[in-house]
This record gives structure tokens, C-alpha cells and sequence, in this order.
């Protein structure tokens, strides 16, 4: 199972399942334009900045929108910017496989945006991103499922985006936020006529309220651990995925060396 899985399958969780339960979708039924859904996001994304600020500091991104993840984020970044862009070889491949004008690189070309995730797609990791002098588009659609570890923004990042499916399982939900330094140019007209999920930002208010950015992390290491130490694995910074050197899993390498492994169900 571990051999042929190749892609990341976030866990899901009986406490997740129970507070979707008491979420009522009726709740967000609103009358586009009285600004209840309006009011509500913007308490959620106060809530958020809060919330993730023992790992990433968005006090320079005074724009923020929801998305059905960070996928969707992504799809309105390609939509709108012509700019040559690059990103590193085992990272996430979604950018590239709707657009296909991306450049996989080794290392930092200097002059072109570069679309990095952190923690990595690619190993589940965090990494140190310091003296990138190019305009950043930063994936974190990890957290939620790691540690409190401590992201350097580089200067020139000009979007974040975050996502709920990682730590929670909540794929179906499709749960996001983006944060910019500048208004987006299609997500703030549609901000502007409430035209968003309103169901996900209620989701979202859900988990945050109920569950601390480390709390699944917290919760499953040791059970990742335990794996890990049977299969002779190494654990990520991600609660669900390991990485091994170990030729056996050659063809999940997703840069140099290392494989990413899921281990969701795995005893």
C-alpha cells in the first residue's frame, strides 16, 4: 500500500465528523447584499490571521478571500498573472498541469515569480525560504496538519494561501483562504457583490473555535511515529506523511533522493 500510493490522502477524523454534524448549511442562507456574509467572513479571517500567527505573520497582507482550498486560489493566480513563473521540482503540480508555462527548476532562477509551498509539497516539511529577492506565491496548505514552527515570509511574497483539508479531511468541503498585498483582481469584485461560499467560511469559524492549528498534529504523532518506526520510515513535519531514501519506493521520489509517503491507514 505504501509502494503505490501516490497521492496524499488527508486523514479523516470522528471529532471533525461531529462538529460537521452541528453545522447547519441553512445558517448561511443569506439575502446577497444585506452583508450578514460579509460580516461573518470578515470575523473569520480575523480569526484566522489569530489563529495561524505562531506560524506565519499576515500582517503585510491586508486582502483576504475565501477559496475552495488553496487549489482554487491557485486557478485565480494563473487566470490572472502572465508573468514567466517557476517552482521547484517536486512541488505541488496543480499550477503547472492547468497552465504548463511553468519552468521546474533545481535552483532559484533570479528574475521569475517563484510558486513555492511551505511546508513542502513535495516532503511534507517545512523549509527556510530567506534573501528570495523574486515575487513569491506561497502555498501553506499544510498547516493545520504540523507542529508551531515559525515561516520567514519572504519580502516579496505577494499571496498566501491556506487550505482545511490537510489537517481536518475536509477534501469535499473545500475550505481556503488567500491573503494579498494588493486587492485580487477577480477574487475582490466577487468579494464585492458576495459572491463566495458561505458555507465553507462558517466550516472554517468551526474548526478554528474548536480546535487549535497544531491540535491534529498534537493528536497523531505518535501514532506517526509508531508507523515510521515499523516501516523504518522518517517522519515528516506533517502528521500523515513520511519520507524514506529507501530504493523500495523509488518511483514516489519527488526530488532527489527522498520519497513522500502517505500513511493514512496504514497499522
Amino acid at each position: 500500500m505504501l509502494k503505490n500510493s501516490r497521492w496524499v490522502q488527508s486523514p479523516v477524523w470522528p471529532e471533525v465528523e461531529k462538529l460537521l454534524k452541528e453545522i447547519k448549511i441553512s445558517d448561511t442562507y443569506y439575502l446577497r447584499g444585506n452583508n450578514k456574509a460579509s460580516g461573518e467572513l470578515k470575523s473569520v479571517i480575523e480569526l484566522h490571521r489569530e489563529w495561524v500567527k505562531s506560524i506565519i505573520d499576515l500582517s503585510e497582507f491586508p486582502h483576504a478571500y475565501v477559496t475552495s482550498g488553496a487549489t482554487e486560489a491557485i486557478n485565480h493566480w494563473r487566470m490572472t498573472d502572465k508573468r514567466p513563473w517557476q517552482y521547484f521540482k517536486g512541488d505541488y503540480q496543480w499550477p503547472q498541469i492547468i497552465s504548463k508555462n511553468g519552468s521546474e527548476n533545481k535552483y532559484l532562477n533570479s528574475k521569475e515569480v517563484l510558486y513555492v509551498s511551505n511546508p513542502a509539497c513535495s516532503t511534507g516539511n517545512f523549509i527556510t525560504l530567506k534573501n528570495i529577492d523574486n515575487p513569491v506565491i506561497l502555498d501553506c496548505a499544510y498547516i493545520t496538519a504540523t507542529a508551531i514552527k515559525k515561516i520567514t515570509v519572504p519580502k516579496n511574497t505577494e499571496q498566501v494561501m491556506f487550505s482545511f483539508s490537510k489537517g481536518f479531511g475536509l477534501i469535499g468541503q473545500r475550505c481556503g483562504l488567500v491573503y494579498t498585498k494588493e486587492p485580487h483582481p477577480t477574487l475582490e469584485p466577487l468579494n464585492n457583490v458576495e459572491c463566495f461560499n458561505y458555507s465553507s467560511s462558517k466550516i472554517m469559524e468551526a474548526m478554528m473555535n474548536n480546535f487549535t492549528v497544531d491540535e491534529m498534529y498534537n493528536k497523531y504523532k505518535d501514532i506517526q511515529k509508531e508507523v515510521c518506526d515499523k516501516y523504518d520510515l522518517i517522519p515528516s513535519d506533517t502528521y500523515f506523511v513520511a519520507t524514506s531514501t529507501d530504493p523500495f519506493y523509488k518511483k514516489l521520489r519527488r526530488n532527489e533522493n527522498t520519497a513522500r509517503l502517505c500513511i493514512t491507514g496504514i497499522e
